[in-house]
Order: C-alpha cells, then sequence, then structure tokens
C-alpha cells in the first residue's frame, strides 16, 4: 500500500478515536450514539470493503450498505433528539449514498475518485461530532442542564 494511503488511514483512525472518546466522555446521549454509530460503521466499512486489488473499481456494496445502515440511525436522531447536527450527519451520509449511486450511472470514474468522494464526508462528520460534543458541554455550562430527547 502507498505511504500516503497508510498516512490518511492513520490519521482518519486518529480523528475516529479522538471524536468518538471525546463524545464518549463529554457527550449527551445523542452524541454518545453518534460515535457509536460512526465508529461501528467505519469498522463494518473495512470489513466490507472489496478486496484491495479491486477496490473502488464499482460499487462497494457493503460499504453502500452499510453508508445506508448508517444513515438510518442518524437519520432517526435528527426525528428523535433535541439537536441539530445528527441532520448534518445524516445530509452527508445522503451524500455518501449519491456518491454510490452515481457510480452505477457513470461506471467509468477512476477508483481513487470514488474512495476520496465517499471518504471526505466521513471526516467532516467526526468533525462535526467533535463540535456537537463541544455545544453540547457549553449548554451544560450555561444552563446546567441540555436535555437530549424531543418530548
Amino acid at each position: 500500500m502507498l505511504p500516503w494511503v497508510m498516512t490518511r488511514q492513520i490519521l482518519f483512525s486518529a480523528l475516529l478515536v479522538v471524536s468518538s472518546g471525546y463524545a464518549f466522555v463529554k457527550g449527551g446521549r445523542p452524541e454518545q450514539i453518534g460515535a457509536a454509530t460512526l465508529l461501528g460503521g467505519a469498522g463494518l466499512s473495512v470489513l466490507a470493503a472489496s478486496p484491495a486489488i479491486h477496490r473502488f473499481e464499482n460499487v462497494e456494496t457493503g460499504i453502500l450498505l452499510t453508508d445506508l445502515a448508517i444513515l438510518g440511525i442518524f437519520l432517526w436522531l435528527s426525528l428523535r433528539s433535541n439537536r441539530f447536527w445528527p441532520m448534518w450527519v445524516a445530509a452527508m451520509l445522503a451524500d455518501e449514498v449519491i456518491v454510490h449511486v452515481m457510480l452505477q450511472t457513470v461506471p467509468n470514474v477512476v477508483p481513487r475518485a470514488y474512495m476520496h468522494a465517499i471518504a471526505v464526508w466521513s471526516w467532516l462528520a467526526q468533525i462535526v461530532l467533535i463540535a456537537a460534543t463541544w455545544r453540547h458541554q457549553d449548554r451544560l455550562k450555561r444552563r446546567g442542564a441540555d436535555a437530549p430527547w424531543k418530548s
């Protein structure tokens, strides 16, 4: 594997651990569910990917199914929680799903471009999770409470 690919994977894994750990320790229940979902989704995506030699040459069906499941969880979080951030992550996951679908429509995409087009949203979702957890902590400091769920 190319060194830049390994570096990118190591950096993403570090960001995933940091964002999830921060959400598990300092987040409310929605942030914790989001962290578990993103962490589990990253792990499932690795397991569901095609063999390395053929990866991203065609639609990655296993990753697409994982993205659809994660999208469902974030849509549920968007509807049930008092937080706005799950809607942002759901939109990012919808973008990932659209990229998979578009590859069916336009199959001559360079595999590396396909890989980057679905990976970029995962990076942004981690950053949103960190911001969401920070905002949760800020609301706790200002209000003394931060109700997680709609009544």
